[in-house]
This record gives C-alpha cells, structure tokens and sequence, in this order.
C-alpha cells in the first residue's frame, strides 16, 4: 500500500539543495506533459536523483520501496513535490510475480533503475545473488508494464560496460571509439559477472520488448556515477569506494587504471529526457569519459574543502600492479580480471545519437566535470556527517 506522506514534516538542509539542484531544468523538462511514472530503486545513488529531477520537473513518481522505515525513506519524502506527487509503496519480495503491480497502476512511464550487485564469489552465489535476480527482475517488471495498459514507455538504467568491458584495444588504436552498436563478449558468469547480468539483461529487455507493441524500451548506458548524495546514510558502491579512497585505500601507489565516469545530476538528467523524448528508442551511451584513479584521488588533493586521511603520492608501475591486484582484489570485493579489463590508454564513446535524439546542444546541456562531481560528493559526507567506517552494502547482501 502506498505510504502515508504526512507522518512528519522533513525540511531538507539549503547547503544541501544547493549542490543536488546544481542542474537546472531545461527547456524540454519545462514544456513537458506531466505524467505518471514509476522509478524502481528509488533509495539508490542513481534512482534517488532520478525521483528528484522528476519531481522537480513536476511529474508524479510511484516509488516501490523494501521497506517504509523513516531512516529509509525520509530522504525522499523530504523532496521538492513530494508531499503532492510522491508515492511510496512496499514491496516485500522484487523478485516475486507480480511484485511491482501495484506501484505501476496507472503510470505512463516505469523507470527500471534498480539492479543487483554482487562481485566476488562462488559460482553459486553468483547465480542466486546476481544472475538469476537480474533476469528474473527485469522479466517481472516488464510482465507487470505489459498487463498495465496505461504503460507506453520503459526505461532501463544498463552499463556502459555491455557495450565494451575490456579497453585494450585503446592500446593498439588511441583513437578507439565505442557506440551504442557494439556489445561486449568478453564477460562471462565467472569473468566479470556484474556486466555479464546486465548483459543478460539488457538482452532479455529487447527480446521481451520485441514481442510486443505496447510499450517502446529505452535503455541508457552509463558508468560510474559520482556526485553528491540525496541519502544521508552514505550506502552504495559508489560511496563505499570514496569511503576506501579517503582512507588510504590507494596510499602509498595508486593503480594505472581508471573507468568511466560521469556526474549522478547528468545521469538523472538524461533519464529525464529519456521518458519526454519523442524520438527515444534504443540504447544510448550517455555522456561520460574516462577517469584514471591517480586523476580522482588528485582532485580530492587539490581542493581545500575536502576531508581526507591518505591519498596516493605516485602511480605505481604497471607490471607490479597487475600481479599484486590478482591477490588482493577479490579481499576487497573486486573482480580480478578488472585490470586486464580497465588497462589501456583511453576510449571514446560515440554520442552522436543521444546527442541527435534527446537534442542535448538543443537543451543547452553542459556536462558537470568530474572534478566537481568528486568534490560535491565528499562535501555531502561531511554535511550528512558520513563516518569512513560506516557500512556500505547492506542492501546488497
């Protein structure tokens, strides 16, 4: 049952505002019909930027949620729009038949955000905890758009990785480029699983999509998403990788690697115009570049008003650091195979369609630095008072 809103007032901090509204609305946003939609994994990194924008933008979001507790979602509830055009409904088990019926009535939009993550462990568990949920996630989901008749459009946040997981070939040829064309085959359920399941299911998406003419699929490829947190709990991937790097994960010698990356206000932008566009459809990279690790920990150096411990002092040889992540990668929760994977010198993504379909110079759109993607990050742990020990994956076990 949709959550009662008015419980108790939440009045959300101005400093805070301040940095999650950075982006302003643009002109499409503004001259939108306002609908109904839909965002799965709302108390995310991603979908609760995503929840904001659309109430900002003023439409009314469904928000399917594991649980209604205040330290949960207060966050959200405490939102521009909120009190009029959100509503949050519990959903007990997401992989259940049937799970998101409810919060789907009579929404024209469904934005599939959430995601399993699990990286490292036993063929088993990565089936039960990665692999199966990917699949059987999306399939719910969209059974449930298929039997709402008032769904015309679907959303899927995929990876930038599903498109190319391995940057050798940037080795070979510094002027590599990847598009929304290319799919990567390299992973496999042991070898990268995280992209193999959002290969799978991004696949799975189109081959349901295809069989039917109710609703078109929209699925954005993005990468790693930095910038300040709605949340004030500081939980997610993300999080927990500031966290390591703050405290000295990368100190004295940081790793020759890096991975794309991009600003969580664009992100949530770009699903935005992916539910108003007209001509949305397909798969599109969204705007992003790569990032060196030596290049992120160096911003957090540079700017005064960040609070860290350890940061590296040098890049470390490539030859040492490739033999010293296959034994201590997996002790972190990394994928050994990652920096076979990441090594390389650059890529380039292809952005013309995205660009020609969502009409991003149209929009005036300008692209947050990832300098200040990083730095508005860590000002949010220190406004939210984020302790470096605190955990970051509960949800995700």
């Amino acid at each position: 049952m949709p959550a009662n809103l008015e419980k108790r007032p939440i009045t959300e901090r101005p400093d805070v505002v301040e940095l999650l509204d950075k982006v302003p609305l643009t002109p499409a946003e503004e001259a939108a019909a306002k609908r109904v939609c839909c965002v799965t994994g709302a108390t995310g990194m991603v979908g609760s930027h995503v929840v904001r924008r659309l109430l900002r933008a003023g439409h009314t979001v469904h928000a399917p949620v594991r649980s209604l507790d205040e330290d949960k979602i207060g966050f959200l509830k405490a939102m521009p729009g909120a009190h009029e055009r959100l509503k949050v409904f519990k959903v007990t088990n997401l992989m259940d038949a049937g799970a998101y019926d409810e919060s789907i009535a009579g929404c024209e939009v469904v934005l599939h955000v959430a995601s399993p993550f699990f990286m490292v462990g036993s063929e088993q568990q990565l089936q039960t905890k990665l692999l199966d949920p990917a699949i059987t996630g999306i399939e719910n989901i969209l059974a449930s758009c298929s039997k709402t008749p008032t769904v015309k459009r679907v959303v899927l946040t995929g990876t930038c990785l599903t498109a190319a997981a391995d940057y050798a070939p940037s080795l070979q040829d510094p002027d590599w480029t990847v598009s929304e064309d290319d799919w990567d085959e390299t992973t496999s359920p042991t070898d990268f699983p995280y992209v193999h399941s959002k290969v799978l299911q991004e696949r799975r998406a189109e081959e349901i999509e295809a069989g039917q003419s109710q609703w078109d699929l929209v699925s954005l490829l993005i990468g790693g998403t930095f910038g300040p947190m709605c949340f004030t709990q500081g939980t997610g991937i993300n999080a927990m990788f500031l966290k390591y790097v703050r405290m000295g994960l990368f100190f004295p010698a940081c790793p020759p690697v890096g991975f794309p990356m991009q600003d969580v206000r664009d992100t949530a932008l770009m699903h935005s115009l992916a539910m108003i566009s007209p001509k949305a459809k397909g798969r599109y990279l969204i705007p992003q570049r790569l990032v060196r690790f030596y290049e992120f920990c160096n911003v957090l150096r540079s700017d005064p008003r960040t609070k860290w411990k350890l940061l590296p002092l040098f890049e470390m040889p490539a030859f040492f650091f490739k033999w010293l992540f296959t034994k201590v990668g997996p002790l972190l929760g990394l994928d050994k195979s990652l920096p076979r994977r990441m090594w390389g010198n650059t890529v380039t993504f292809d952005l013309t369609k995205i660009n020609t379909d969502f009409d991003l110079p149209g929009q005036g759109y300008d692209p947050i630095h990832i300098r200040n993607s990083m730095i508005d990050m860590d000002l949010t742990f220190q406004k939210y008072k984020v302790s470096s020990f605190s955990k970051s994956l509960d949800r995700y076990a």
